[in-house]
């Protein structure tokens, strides 16, 4: 039990990495990166604890995110290419199960035929969470981007219909196409009618709870959540399709009437944060659990004497090259008809057809989808699960390093001249408000945060040379800064709570850098650096730290401001070398910036500043900013210098961080103690 617990834990500590590593290198696909997690944890033995039954993988992982995805999912737009979007659910998937099946067979003969149309079958559908992971790297036309959301929410029940008609075959050595038909129609209109009865009941258990006064936004969440899990399990029962009930159940549930109260409010933003959670934690275990079955279910059979590791490539290889061809085919005969029918130039839609060719990629659900293939004696059970496997991680790729070729790579266009606007305006109005103000701290506080996203924009707004210029000065100063205070540590110029206020203050530099476009490498060395340092000192000094807790030393501003001069000059100096490295201008800002700092640490004013930022204690300030923000939005929308959406961007923006600066508590076990102490 214990060894079981501890591989969740690492499991969920992967998730976490992936991330990291993602963000630390965004240009590697995040997808990419948990399948090579995945392989990592299977290598050392998650694969032999980490044991999950098909149908659990279905009904809590996949049938959740088919859930949400057609929750959120533009159905109206959706509706508009119902034709595509039929031709790939319906006659493709058939097939594709045909066409890979009798492949396989001619591979590999001593496979039955029946047995490779439901290889086949189970490879036929697209992946609607793989194509997601496609779509967050390029940028599809808004048809694409619905068709294959069409397709990925719709072609797995026609799929596991084909594989179910496949495994029958098998079992009975019988097929009949008229008997298929009516599966197929009784098990989607099955599964339609379960997803609408689920929404149903959960409406009217929500309206009975409204009748008597009990409405919870925790039961509202639990009802929410169990939807998905009900469809599935209740569309199981019925033995019709399990996907289509949670699709029809997300559907339903996303175009209800939209009711607009305090309740219903909070109930949204509660949901809308839990489901983040959760898309990101069941995407992610979607290709860890990939890349823990590569490891499980390929390399056995590859250090198997049994086969031949280049006939298995080789089939590999073929029936990924035969996945992409039928799907090719298909797509091209359905536009030259369409180019007939409405008397248009066919050169029109190659593009079309390129992008929806390798970008219908497969996922786990194939993978799930061909572990429940009965265990008959004299089928080659871990030969089919390898090549359903494998082909489904090579044509991911494919699809990851062809694309680039079609699609265009996702550029945010970036114009912060309104936003810069805004905050200069709440700026100026903060300024006034100070000028009658008794007290000058909290004014001061809101008005460097409002600068500190300025100077964000500001940068973000201008050519990717000056940022990445700007941002390696940066890193620059910061590990100036670092090496000055562990100097300074070293040498004991200054106290433990002076070396964490100011430890804080670097910290709030390296939130300024925009790590995006700078060596990503460098970045990770200058934070690796001062945390390493951070750890060494703490530990080092806890013993002095705890005798000066309890003497009660107060933080010396002297220290502060001796150690910030002694930066300074250090600064300046190495700013001034570079001169003939980077732009002259821009060392001019840094050293003019730096120097202007220098003069307020002068006169008194930063260094209550900076030591007021590490426990602000200015909410009533930051309320009236906020206030003052929202202001001038409304007055720039209805100006219309900003659009309806960018409003409502701006304006979630500030209740992010209304909500932050009312519910964040920035006072520390530590700080209460010594406060308790003064007095």
């Amino acid at each position: 039990m214990l060894h079981s617990i501890f591989y969740v834990i690492i499991f969920l500590l992967a998730l976490v990495l992936s991330n990291v590593i993602n963000k630390v290198f965004p240009k590697v696909a995040l997808p990419l990166i948990q399948v090579m997690l995945g392989l990592l944890l299977g290598f050392l033995g998650a694969a032999e604890v980490l044991n999950v039954e098909p149908e659990v993988f279905l009904g809590f992982i996949i049938a959740p995110l088919l859930f949400r995805e057609s929750e959120e999912a533009d159905v109206k737009h959706i509706f508009k290419h119902t034709k595509t979007i039929l031709v790939l659910i319906l006659p493709l998937v058939f097939i594709t199960a045909l066409g890979l099946g009798w492949l396989a067979h001619s591979l590999y003969l001593t496979l039955p035929l029946a047995a490779c149309f439901a290889l086949g079958a189970s490879l036929a559908p697209t992946d609607a969470v793989a194509v997601g992971a496609l779509s967050e790297n390029f940028s599809f036309p808004k048809r694409i981007t619905s068709i294959l959301k069409g397709e990925g929410l719709l072609n797995d029940a026609s799929g596991i219909i084909a594989f179910q008609i496949a495994v029958a075959a098998l079992m009975t050595g019988e097929f009949s196409l008229p008997h298929a038909t009516v599966d197929l129609v009784i098990s989607a209109f099955g599964g339609a009618a379960i997803g609408l009865f689920l929404v149903w009941a959960k409406t009217l258990a929500i309206r009975l709870l409204e009748d008597v006064d009990a409405k919870d936004i925790t039961g509202y969440l639990i009802l929410d959540l169990m939807i998905p899990l009900a469809a599935f399990l209740i569309a199981d029962l019925f033995n019709v399709s399990t996907i289509i009930a949670v699709v029809v159940a997300g559907v339903m549930q996303a175009n209800g009437l939209k009711r607009t109260t305090l309740f219903d409010a909070q109930v949204t933003k509660v949901k809308e944060t839990i489901w983040d959670m959760l898309m990101f934690i069941l995407n992610s275990v979607v290709f860890l659990f990939l890349g823990i079955e590569l490891y499980q279910l390929v390399l056995p059979l590859l250090t198997s004497p049994d086969y031949s590791d280049t006939w298995l490539l080789f089939m590999v290889i073929s029936l990924t090259i035969g996945l992409f061809l039928l799907r090719f085919i298909v797509l091209l005969l359905y536009y030259w008809i369409t180019s007939i029918v409405k008397k248009q130039s066919f050169q029109l839609y190659w593009n079309d057809i390129l992008l929806l060719t390798f970008a219908g990629s497969k996922g786990t659900v194939s993978i799930a989808t061909i572990l429940l293939i009965p265990r008959t004696a004299g089928l080659a059970h871990s030969l089919l699960i390898f090549l359903v496997a494998s082909v489904t991680a090579l044509s991911f790729l494919v699809g990851m390093f062809i694309l680039p070729f079609f699609a265009a790579k996702k550029l945010d266009v970036i114009n912060n001249m309104a936003k810069i606007s805004i905050l200069t305006e709440v700026v100026a109005e903060l300024r006034k408000d100070m000028e009658v103000a008794k007290s000058r701290e909290g004014y001061n506080v809101a008005i460097d945060n409002y600068q500190e996203r300025i100077q964000r924009l500001i940068i973000e707004q201008e050519s990717s040379n000056t940022s990445v210029d700007f941002n390696e000065l940066q890193l620059l100063i910061i590990r100036l800064e670092a090496e000055g205070l562990e100097n300074a540590r070293k040498n004991d110029e200054i106290s433990m709570r002076t070396y964490r206020t100011y430890q804080r203050y670097i910290h709030s530099l390296e939130q300024s850098v925009v790590h995006d476009v700078v060596s990503s490498i460098q970045f990770v060395s200058v934070v690796a650096f001062r945390v390493l340092h951070l750890l060494v000192s703490r530990i080092l000094h806890i013993d002095l730290t705890l005798r000066k807790v309890q003497a009660n030393v107060d933080l010396r501003r002297d220290e502060i401001t001796h150690l910030y001069f002694k930066n300074t000059e250090l600064i300046l100096q190495a700013l001034e070398n570079l001169e003939s490295v980077y732009d002259a201008q821009l060392i001019d800002f840094l050293q003019a910036e730096r120097l202007r700092s220098a003069e307020y640490v002068a006169q008194g004013d930063y260094i209550a500043r900076l030591l007021h930022r590490t426990q602000p204690n200015n909410l009533r300030e930051m309320m009236r900013a906020y206030y003052l923000e929202r202001k001038v939005i409304f007055e720039y929308e209805s100006a219309g210098e900003i659009t309806a959406r960018e409003a409502r961007l701006l304006r979630q923006n500030v209740n992010v961080l209304e909500d932050y600066s009312m519910a964040n508590d920035h006072r520390t076990l530590l700080f209460d103690f010594l406060e308790k102490r003064k007095k």
